[in-house]
């Protein structure tokens, strides 16, 4: 009997990235893909063998990992944005009080530092990951969680 070597791959059920779906890609090549909240097995090459995730232009750094004959290696694979909700209901927020305010005769003091400290960190941490952190927007990693590990 012949046991297989081969990867399987949990993706988080994530809210922001629920629509599309993970490329997964194994030694530079397309394995296949991860729907929201899937889990998908992939057979490997015992040795090195480097997993890569990508979303539109997003994905996540190479996750390289020793694989022996016949074993069985589990991985999980989800957004790196962890600070996402707080950012979005601070940007809510801070939108809400600029429309909340327009055209009004008096304006507060406090109206113009409290939008930037609400508005500012959220649109730099959007433009982070949208720009020079795109290759960190997804994080491969060992499966702790996972009961069969």
């Amino acid at each position: 009997m012949e046991t297989k070597t081969k990867i399987i791959i949990r993706r988080s059920s994530e809210w922001m990235n629920r629509l599309r779906n993970f490329k997964v890609i194994i030694n530079g090549t397309e394995a296949g893909s991860l729907k929201n909240g899937a889990t998908e097995e992939f057979s490997v090459e015992p040795g090195s063998n480097s997993i890569q995730c990508k979303v539109d232009w997003y994905s996540s750094k190479p996750f390289t990992i020793e694989v022996k004959e016949g074993e069985t290696l589990y991985l999980r694979v989800g957004s790196g944005m962890k600070l996402y909700w707080p950012f979005f209901i601070a940007i809510i927020v801070g939108v809400f009080l600029v429309f909340h305010y327009k055209g009004k005769p008096e304006r507060p003091e406090w109206l113009t530092p409290v939008t930037i400290v609400l508005l500012a960190p959220g649109v730099l941490y959007s433009l982070y990951y949208t720009t020079i952190g795109r290759k960190n927007y997804l994080v491969v990693q060992k499966d702790t969680k996972n009961v069969f590990a």
